[in-house]
């Protein structure tokens, strides 16, 4: 078999050289095979981003939904208990006395 650094190349000569042999389906289930398999991932190991990766911006979005959530529900709630009264609260401060709300008058 020949060695290619394409890995579809590599690919196709696997797939087509395992259909050439057609080898029976017990010797892809023994234990030297699985052992083979396990050996070939433990190699590979824990994919790791960059640390400078954009690819962490998702984790870090899902990471801080709960929080905006929850600041969600309280502003929500705090609005809903409000509602009116701060309105009403404003409107009230400048009738009660809208000359020194406006115009800062110093005292003599």
């Amino acid at each position: 078999m020949t060695h290619t650094k394409d890995p579809m190349d590599r690919l196709q000569l696997v797939l087509s050289s395992a259909h050439r042999t057609k080898a029976h389906p017990s010797d892809f289930t023994g234990r030297q095979w699985r052992q083979h398999v396990m050996q070939s991932v433990r190699r590979v190991g824990v994919l790791h981003p960059d640390a400078n990766s954009v690819f962490k911006f998702p984790q870090l979005a899902w990471r801080l939904a709960p929080a905006a959530l929850a600041l969600m529900i309280l502003l929500a709630v705090m609005i809903m208990k409000i509602g009116d009264s701060l309105e009403f609260h404003l409107v009230g401060l400048m009738v009660s006395d809208p000359v020194q709300t406006y115009i800062p008058i110093e005292p003599l």
